[in-house]
């Protein structure tokens, strides 16, 4: 009987020492004030980049194809407001859940992944509602708008308290995978995903360069 009470009172004892652990874990802040400040440096360049390229072009530059089937500046300025929107929406949602700490071991040491998107030559293709449709009446609104967001999305990274290496989002339904079949391509944490928002920033900055040197690019 002494034997079992002692192994019951290590049992408990191990119980409270294992929960105190876990509740240190969980407290413990894993997204460091150097990565907030990175992000807001990023968005700062990013956004200060895309004014110096659209905000001297007349009506014509805005508009001007390449071809029949590529997007013109504005198309481009259009879907990237809707994406800063979209990464707004899915990060605020998303820091307000509850934690899933096991995914941790999948984003660990993986943000390279997505800055390299940046110069990734693989073309991609824009889910349908993230496809431009012509939704602003002139240049001044569409460059007003995507300004709006993107000082929405700066301004929450720079004041919230949410842990955004905490907090995941996936790219593959949850459940339809075990936790040993997700690869970096299901799942990221929100500090990765504002690390994708940036290099997709950049990928259409070059874009938007390149469309500026076509040779038919109007000249005003």
């Amino acid at each position: 009987m002494e034997t079992i009470k002692y192994l019951t009172i290590y049992s408990l004892a191990t119980l409270v020492l294992l929960s105190c652990q876990t509740s240190v874990e969980n407290t413990e802040r894993w997204w460091t004030e150097e990565e907030r400040q990175f992000i807001l440096s990023e968005l700062d360049r990013t956004t200060s980049e895309l004014k110096t390229e659209i905000e001297e072009l007349s009506d014509d530059q805005w508009n001007f194809r390449e071809q029949s089937d590529r997007w013109n500046i504005g198309e481009i300025v259009e879907h990237l407001e809707m994406q800063n929107q979209l990464h707004f929406r899915e990060i605020s949602v998303i820091a307000n859940s509850p934690q899933h700490l096991e995914y941790r071991r999948i984003t660990l040491g993986n943000d390279g992944y997505f800055t390299k998107y940046a110069t990734d030559t693989i073309k991609g293709q824009a889910n349908w509602f993230l496809q431009p449709k012509s939704k602003f009446s002139s240049k001044e609104a569409a460059e007003s708008a995507f300004y709006l967001v993107r000082g929405e999305l700066r301004k929450y990274v720079e004041t919230t308290q949410a842990d955004l290496r905490k907090q995941f989002t996936f790219r593959s339904p949850m459940y339809e995978k075990s936790l040993s079949e997700l690869t970096i391509r299901d799942v990221r944490d929100l500090h990765q995903l504002l690390l994708t928002g940036i290099a997709h920033t950049d990928r259409h900055l070059k874009q938007i360069r390149n469309i500026k040197a076509h040779e038919r690019f109007p000249q005003e």
